[in-house]
C-alpha cells in the first residue's frame, strides 16, 4: 500500500510537470536588428558588340555609287599629234568586294571606248571612223582598317587587269590596235581609280554612327519600376575601344563599352551623356564575346512591410489540423535584416495565440532564374497548446504562407531585365540599315545584401548581342573627268 502511494505520487509530480511545461510560456529572443546602413558599389557593366560589315554591303555600296560612265581622258595617236582620241571608261557589270582574309580584292569590270575626235583630215575622217570598244576586269587589292573617326580606310593599288577583247582603232582600211598605248595609259591613270575608291569608301564606309548612337543611347534612363516614386536606371559610358579582323566575306569590328550603372528617381536634371571617343584599338585577347551587365536594384523594408500588410494582415490563413480546419490571423507582421539573415516577427491570434520569428536568407536560385528564400525557419513563444504539441502542419503553412507573401520586388526586375538591356544595348536600332541579334539575357549572379533599411540586390546578367550593316546610303553618283596627255 505505502509502496503503491509513492509511485501515485510520482506519476502525480511527473503529470503537474508535464502540465507546467506545456503550457509555460517561453521566452523567446528575436535576433538582433542590423544598423549598418550600406552603400553598394557597382562593377562597370562591359557592352561587348561585334558590328559587322558584309562585303557584300560593300560592294552594294560601290556599285549604287560608281554606274555608267565616271571616266573621260583624252590622248594623241602619234607623237605629232595628228589624231586625238577621246577615251571613256564605263562599268559594264558589278563590282565585286572579296577578300583574303588579309586583303580586300576588288573586281572591276570596264568597258573601254575609244573615238577619235581630231585628224589630219579634219571632219571627214572622224565622222567616219566607229569608236574602238573593248572590255577588261581590273583587278585591285588593298588593305582596310579603321581610321580614329570610326571610317573604313583602304588603300587600292592595281594587281592587274586582263582584256576581254582586243582594242581596235578602224580608221578607213587601217586597222590601229592600241593595246600598247592603253596598257600604258592605264598605268598612268590607275591612281586616280585607286584615288577615287579610296576616297569613297573612306568618305562613305563608317561605323561611327551606328556605334555612336548604341554609346548615346546607353545613357538614356531607362524606367524600371512606375509610381509615386518612379526608378529609373541610366549607364554613364566611360571607356570605348575596338578589334579589328578581316573575314572571307565579312569585315567585323568587336567593340568594348565600358559603363557603370546608377539608379535615379528623377531625370530632370540629367548631367551631359559622356562624348563620343575616337577609335583605340584594344590589346590583343581583350575581347568578349558575351557582355556583362551589372544591375543594381533595391527595395527598402518600409516596401516590404507595407505589401506584407496589404497581402497577409487582412486575410485569414486556414489550415488543416489533426482533428479540424484551424483558423490564423495575423495581428502584426514586420520584416528586417537581421544578425541572422532577414527576419519575419509574427504575431498571429484566433486558434494559433503567439509571436513567431522566421528567419532566411534570399537567395537568388541561378538554374531556376528566381528568387526564394534559403533556410526559411522560426522560433515560437506561444501559450497555445497547439503550437507547444508541435503543429507541425500548421508551423509548416504558417510558413509557406509568409514564403509567398514576401515579394521583394526581384521577381519583378529580374523579368525585365530582357527589355532593360534591350533598351539599354538597341534603343530604336532595328530598321531597314542595322539589324540586331540577341540572344536571351541570363541571370548568372544574384549578390543580395542587408543592411539597416534595405535589401540590395547586384544583379550580374550576361546576354550576346549583335549588329550588322544592311545597307550603306550611296549618295551622288561619281563622274571624273581628267586632263589630256
Amino acid at each position: 500500500m505505502k509502496k503503491t502511494l509513492v509511485i501515485t505520487c510520482i506519476l502525480l509530480a511527473l503529470i503537474a510537470s508535464g502540465f507546467y511545461l506545456l503550457f509555460r510560456h517561453r521566452q523567446l529572443t528575436p535576433p538582433k536588428a542590423e544598423t549598418e546602413i550600406l552603400h553598394i558599389d557597382v562593377p562597370e557593366s562591359s557592352f561587348n558588340l561585334p558590328v559587322t560589315l558584309g562585303l557584300n554591303t560593300l560592294s552594294d555600296y560601290l556599285n549604287g555609287k560608281i554606274t555608267g560612265r565616271f571616266l573621260d581622258t583624252t590622248f594623241y595617236l602619234q607623237e605629232s599629234k595628228k589624231e586625238r582620241v577621246d577615251l571613256t571608261l564605263i562599268k559594264n557589270g558589278d563590282i565585286h568586294i572579296s577578300s583574303t582574309g588579309k586583303e580586300l580584292i576588288c573586281t572591276f569590270p570596264l568597258t573601254l571606248e575609244a573615238r577619235l575626235v581630231e585628224s589630219r583630215f579634219a571632219n571627214l575622217l572622224t565622222k567616219i571612223v566607229r569608236p574602238a570598244s573593248t572590255s577588261l576586269i581590273v583587278t585591285l587589292t588593298s588593305p582596310v582598317e579603321l581610321d580614329k573617326s570610326w571610317h573604313l580606310k583602304t588603300k587600292f593599288r592595281l594587281k592587274g587587269y586582263r582584256w576581254i577583247t582586243e582594242p581596235v582603232l578602224k580608221i578607213g582600211p587601217y586597222r590601229k590596235n592600241l593595246t600598247r598605248k592603253l596598257d600604258k595609259l592605264i598605268k598612268e591613270e590607275k591612281q586616280g581609280l585607286t584615288t577615287m575608291l579610296d576616297r569613297e569608301i573612306n568618305k562613305g564606309v563608317s561605323l561611327e554612327k551606328t556605334i555612336a548612337e548604341i554609346w548615346t543611347d546607353l545613357q538614356d534612363p531607362i524606367l524600371v519600376r512606375q509610381g509615386p516614386t518612379s526608378v529609373w536606371i541610366r549607364f554613364l559610358c566611360r571607356d570605348l575601344k575596338g578589334d579589328f579582323r578581316l573575314g572571307k566575306s565579312d569585315i567585323v569590328c568587336f567593340t568594348g563599352i565600358k559603363a557603370k550603372m546608377m539608379v535615379m528617381t528623377d531625370t530632370t536634371n540629367l548631367a551631359k551623356p559622356s562624348s563620343f571617343p575616337d577609335f583605340s584599338r584594344m590589346k590583343a585577347m581583350e575581347w568578349d564575346p558575351v557582355s556583362h551587365i551589372y544591375i543594381y536594384a533595391y527595395t527598402s523594408f518600409d516596401e516590404i512591410n507595407r505589401r506584407l500588410d496589404e497581402l497577409v494582415k487582412a486575410n485569414d490563413i486556414r489550415a488543416k489540423g489533426y482533428l479540424r480546419i484551424y483558423t490564423i490571423s495575423i495581428k502584426h507582421i514586420k520584416a528586417y535584416a537581421s544578425v541572422q539573415g532577414l527576419a519575419i516577427s509574427v504575431k498571429t491570434g484566433k486558434d494559433l495565440k503567439g509571436d513567431f520569428v522566421l528567419t532566411g536568407y534570399p537567395v537568388f536560385d541561378v538554374p531556376a532564374q528566381r528568387l526564394k528564400i534559403k533556410n526559411f525557419d522560426f522560433a515560437v513563444d506561444a501559450g497555445s497548446m497547439i503550437v507547444n504539441r508541435g503543429d507541425d502542419i500548421l508551423h509548416t503553412r504558417l510558413r509557406e504562407i509568409v514564403a509567398e507573401k514576401l515579394n521583394l520586388g526581384l521577381d519583378t526586375l529580374i523579368r525585365k531585365i530582357p527589355m532593360i538591356a534591350t533598351d539599354a544595348i538597341a534603343n530604336a536600332k532595328s530598321g531597314r540599315t542595322i539589324e540586331l541579334t540577341m540572344k536571351d539575357v541570363y541571370v548568372d549572379k544574384c549578390d543580395i545584401r542587408m543592411g539597416k533599411e534595405k535589401i540590395h540586390f547586384l544583379i550580374d546578367t550576361k546576354t550576346r548581342a549583335a549588329f550588322r550593316i544592311k545597307h550603306i546610303k550611296p549618295g551622288k553618283h561619281l563622274r571624273i573627268n581628267t586632263g589630256s596627255d
